[in-house]
């Protein structure tokens, strides 16, 4: 386990001293590090590394590693003097942006994830890390900022959060099929809220089909966990109180999610039926 690191700067390279303990002993290892090999070094980390100076007007860059330059576009030349609000645009969320100032006002260190734009105006989104660092040189304090680019995780991200939402306002239509039974196909996500915009829909519906057996169709729905399988309980509840009979179809064993399991249906106060066509058949029959 490493116990200390002490590190000082020697005729241009970074003496550093490692104290291990070893059963009981303290070993004490000593590396020589160039200090271009350092300065390199933070070149090939795959992140950009940018320092401010907030003792100076408007806190602005007094350092950027290739990183920076790799991910923004911008070049040392470019920046240098400047704050890092050439990166903000348009679509950066100011409300984060006035948390991140408030922050480092109280020199506190801050991580978030934020729109930021390149040089040509490419927006990317930008993993942001900033610390302060005490300089015990000259008795001042930095801020150093790690920033990664991981606009295709987030793009992934906000592209699923899209489909859920989409799959919220999706339309459940319930169909009249014969006399007062009607089925209501379910495409998607079906979670608590959901469920509960389909209580308010089938309200209409059913009153203006005067249905009585209503058929939920899940047969769209990829996997069925214990979630569904509430939210699915909550819409039999409201059914069962307008004096609506609810049966679940086109629920297959493979679509069911561990610990969930067909015994647990056919144990619940669900009634299920293979398809919309055998429960139709049995209606029939009666």
């Amino acid at each position: 386990m490493v116990v200390s690191l002490s590190k000082r700067l020697i005729n241009l390279s970074f003496l550093c001293i490692i104290w291990l303990k070893r059963k009981g002993t303290y070993w004490g290892i000593m590396i020589n590090l160039d200090a271009t090999f350092f300065s390199n070094s933070l070149d090939y980390t795959g992140i950009g590394i940018v320092i401010t100076d907030p003792s100076l007007k408007d806190n602005p860059i007094i350092f950027i590693n290739q990183g920076f330059t790799d991910i923004t576009q911008y070049h040392l030349e470019e920046v240098i003097g400047r704050n890092c609000r050439f990166l903000q645009g348009e679509d950066t969320n100011k409300d984060e942006i006035a948390k991140l100032k408030q922050t480092l006002s109280r020199f506190g260190r801050y991580k978030t994830e934020i729109l930021n734009y390149k040089k040509d105006g490419t927006p990317f989104w930008n993993e942001l890390t900033i610390d302060p660092a005490k300089n015990n040189k000259d008795d001042k304090t930095y801020f150093v900022g790690v920033q990664k680019d991981i606009t295709e995780r987030k793009t992934i991200e906000l592209a699923h959060l899209e489909t859920i939402k989409e799959y919220d306002h999706l339309p459940c239509p319930i169909i009249p099929l014969l006399h007062d039974i009607g089925v209501m196909p379910i495409v998607g996500l079906v979670t608590k809220g959901r469920i509960s915009t389909l209580i308010e829909a089938t309200k209409r519906s059913i009153h203006d089909h005067t249905i009585t057996t209503l058929a939920v169709d899940v047969s769209c729905i990829s996997n069925v966990d214990e979630a569904t399988f509430e939210a699915l309980l909550d819409l039999h509840d409201h059914l069962h109180s307008v004096g609506t009979k609810m049966v679940v179809t086109g629920l297959a064993e493979q679509q069911l999610v561990a610990p969930l399991d067909m015994q647990t249906f056919l144990t619940s106060k669900l009634k299920r039926a293979a398809s919309t066509q055998e429960l139709l058949l049995k209606m029939n029959e009666k």
